[in-house]
């Protein structure tokens, strides 16, 4: 079992993060940013001081519905650096979770990981309606055996084990189990468990969450004819019938190296797939490490894909593309 913190501008400046690391916690995960706009004046202080400290970090940006997810994102692109993670935290005046996709994606698409997504039982089931979180990162989840106070490791044996139980059909991997912990000389604060390993917290945090499958296809000769230079593949899609490819989830092609033209066709249904960022083109073409984004609509059948080698002029050259689809876990 290992114990975190979750900490704002609300618990003012200087909270001491090495302490807090003496005191046994592993993680620590911080505000950064809320809405479109705000920025957490410790949020920089914070980070510094808690890798500093050895602790494993994460940001987190309060979601508000009456932004638009281009505006808060560009609001945490400016904030929170690439290499730190991103938990969207949605509750009271969140707005609905196709604003939390969109948020997710847009993310995914500058760079980020998005690990988890804290989604409390309450706002789930109270304001949303109990609706299916197919296709969002894990949950960082909060319920608390009461309101009493006292150290992580007091509070958190009052927990029942049922606490831990997932909802909406996503798992609950990080538990906010009390906001009134006393940690570092600090009262109250929020203190989280994660059952694991440290080494399996890092690799949580360090994911794409959902866990996916990237694998190049073969390589493209360096030269074809003119005539005949197109490959065709058709991907191992798996379709939201038998609960592998999660629905309303983020299809990724990108080229592993060289330049690649491409034609995404899907199959069934006549759907089709809707860009990350405004109309992403379903044919195109892309260079070395570009990606390409598409959300996969529930009830698609398959994909295939077309691609060749060629650069801007049209010429043959080298490249390899590959792909990804978000998967459930097994």
């Amino acid at each position: 079992m290992l114990y975190g913190i979750d900490i704002s501008n609300h618990q003012g400046g200087a909270f001491d993060l090495r302490r807090t690391r003496a005191e046994g916690f592993d993680f620590a995960f911080l505000k950064a940013t809320d809405g479109a706009g705000w920025v957490d004046p410790q949020f920089g202080r914070n980070l510094g001081e808690a890798r500093g400290a050895g602790l494993l970090v994460a940001a987190y940006h309060y979601q508000r519905g009456n932004a638009s997810a281009a505006a808060q994102v560009d609001t945490i692109t400016r904030t929170v650096p690439r290499d730190v993670p991103v938990i969207p935290d949605v509750e009271k005046d969140g707005g609905n979770l196709a604003l939390t996709r969109d948020i997710v994606g847009r993310l995914r698409g500058a760079g980020y990981t998005v690990p988890l997504v804290y989604v409390p039982r309450w706002y789930w089931r109270d304001t949303l309606g109990s609706p299916p979180l197919d296709g969002l990162p894990p949950l960082w989840s909060s319920r608390y055996p009461d309101m009493n106070g006292g150290y992580a490791s007091q509070i958190y044996a009052r927990v029942p084990a049922n606490y831990w139980d997932g909802y909406g059909g996503a798992g609950v991997e990080v538990l906010q189990f009390t906001s009134s912990a006393t940690v570092a000389g600090h009262t109250p604060v929020d203190a989280n468990a994660y059952r694991g390993t440290r080494d399996q917290l890092a690799a949580l945090l360090s994911s794409r969450s959902n866990p996916q499958k990237e694998v190049d296809m073969p390589a493209i000769p360096v030269s074809l004819p003119h005539s005949a230079d197109w490959n065709y593949v058709a991907l191992p899609f798996e379709s939201n019938a038998n609960s592998t490819v999660v629905g309303d989830a983020w299809f990724t092609i990108f080229a592993a190296w060289g330049e690649v033209e491409y034609e995404v066709v899907t199959i069934g249904g006549g759907l089709k797939l809707v860009g990350l960022i405004g109309t992403a083109p379903t044919a195109g073409r892309l260079a070395d490490r570009q990606r390409n984004f598409w959300q996969v609509p529930s009830g698609l059948e398959g994909i295939a894909l077309r691609y060749r080698a060629r650069n801007a002029k049209g010429e043959t050259t080298n490249g390899r593309i590959g792909y990804s689809f978000p998967q459930k876990g097994k």
